[in-house]
C-alpha cells in the first residue's frame, strides 16, 4: 500500500513488478506520474524467457506476470485516461 507522494514509491513499484506482488496505490488523483504510463500500457517486452518493462525514464524493471495494480481515489467522479 502506498500514495503517490511517497519517497520510495518507485523502488516499492519496481519490487511489486519484479516478484509479482500486488500493489495498490491511494488517494491517486486525475494526473498521474508518468513513471506508471508504459506499466498501465502494459508495455512489456521479452527477451528470452524473461519479461520486462522499459519505464519512462529508460530503465529496465523485471516483470511478473502476477503482479496487478490497484488504484484508488477520493474523488467523487474522475475522468482518467482509457489506458487505468
Amino acid at each position: 500500500v502506498t500514495n503517490l507522494n511517497e519517497k520510495r514509491f518507485r523502488d516499492i513499484l519496481e519490487e511489486s513488478m519484479s516478484y509479482g506482488l500486488p500493489m495498490l496505490i491511494e488517494n491517486i488523483q486525475e494526473e498521474l506520474d508518468p513513471i506508471l504510463e508504459p506499466v498501465l500500457e502494459k508495455r512489456i517486452v521479452r527477451k528470452g524467457k524473461q519479461a520486462m518493462i522499459v519505464l519512462s525514464d529508460g530503465k529496465e524493471v523485471d516483470y511478473d506476470d502476477n503482479f496487478t495494480l490497484i488504484c484508488t481515489t477520493r474523488l467523487p467522479n474522475p475522468h482518467y485516461s482509457p489506458e487505468l
